[in-house]
């Protein structure tokens, strides 16, 4: 999507740019613009999903020392302990947070962005929800610190930190082979688009000892619970007998239904991408790719620094941490 320009606002309503930039920077009344035209204005600009110049380009009188966070779901156990090592970490350098969630509404994020950018952040840590990089073009373009974790668009210029999920989740397959495993499925999780899930799902079948065996069930990430139990009522009567989920949502959503239906967990193996503390306390244990939480929030808010230090000869980088397979 073409990032909205103040002409854009301007040829929309069938008024001057110079008219349509002083609404926008709040001197609509000072030159005696209409009430009624100051309002289509801005009207016009929000449902365009305007975000204004003088911030993008970072032209603001001094700095707010403030970092915005944008993540899914600060509820999933992976973002909660992310936002908790980018917080230590802003702090340490004199910087307080605003953390925000998506609930992997591309909609609600469009408007977060705009919201924080307009609240004078300094700069800005994604976990974004959009299914390609054009929603996030115009930060780029405007040289707006942004730095892209876990989720990451491929011919991206902007700094990123993120995992080698290919690696790790064929990590988790081999794992299921040696442990004697003849046909493991992958449960999945929407919206499939998504960076670090498609390498998961890239890094199963890459994985598989013969693509024939190949299953993958897609669990809705609005109602994961019930996505597992047909997921489970659907393999019923197929022979599968390894599960490899691709975070740890899925994984616990598994283990209560497996639980309620009484079956016990060493009669089906999983393995989950992503390491929590219960794993280590159902019995049998699960085994998990853990990632390295700590390194990927440091990491983030370094990259957003180098930029605030040295915008005009940034070089961007994007980092990929290893994984590691933590067998119980």
């Amino acid at each position: 999507m073409k990032k909205a320009s103040l002409k854009d606002i301007a040829e929309s309503l069938g008024v001057s740019k110079a008219l349509v930039s002083l609404v926008l920077n709040g001197k609509g009344d000072e030159r005696g613009i209409n009430k009624q035209t100051q309002e289509k204005v801005r009207q016009k600009a929000k449902e365009l999903n305007y975000i204004p110049n003088q911030y993008a380009r970072g032209l603001r009188i001094g700095r707010t020392n403030t970092i915005g966070v944008i993540v899914p779901d600060i509820s999933n156990i992976f973002y909660g302990k992310l936002c908790k090592a980018i917080e230590q970490e802003a702090y340490a350098k004199g910087y307080n947070l605003i953390i925000s969630n998506t609930y992997e509404d591309v909609q609600k994020e469009k408007k977060l962005i705009s919201d924080l950018i307009n609240r004078n952040i300094d700069g800005l840590i994604l976990a974004s929800s959009f299914d390609n990089k054009n929603e996030i073009e115009g930060l780029r373009e405007d040289k707006f610190p942004l730095v892209l974790v876990d989720r990451v668009f491929d011919d991206f210029e902007v700094d990123s930190v993120s995992v080698s999920n290919v690696d790790g989740a064929k990590k988790a397959v081999k794992f299921l082979y040696d442990k004697g495993i003849k046909r493991p499925v992958c449960f999945s999780i929407s919206p499939v688009y998504i960076s670090s899930i498609s390498e998961r799902i890239q890094g199963y079948m890459g994985a598989l000892k013969d693509p024939n065996d190949a299953k993958l069930v897609q669990i809705p990430h609005d109602n994961i619970e019930g996505g597992v139990k047909t997921a489970l009522d659907e393999l019923q009567n197929e022979e599968y007998d390894g599960v490899f989920c691709v975070n740890n949502n899925i994984a616990k959503a598994l283990l209560r239904e497996l639980a309620i239906r009484g079956e016990k967990l060493d009669e089906v193996k999983i393995i989950s991408f992503d390491d929590i503390e219960i794993f280590d306390i159902v019995h049998p244990k699960i085994s998990a790719i853990s990632q390295p939480i700590e390194e990927i929030g440091k990491n983030a808010v370094k990259l957003l620094l180098k930029r605030f230090d040295n915008e005009k000869d940034h070089v961007t980088q994007h980092l990929v941490l290893d994984t590691v397979l933590v067998e119980r």
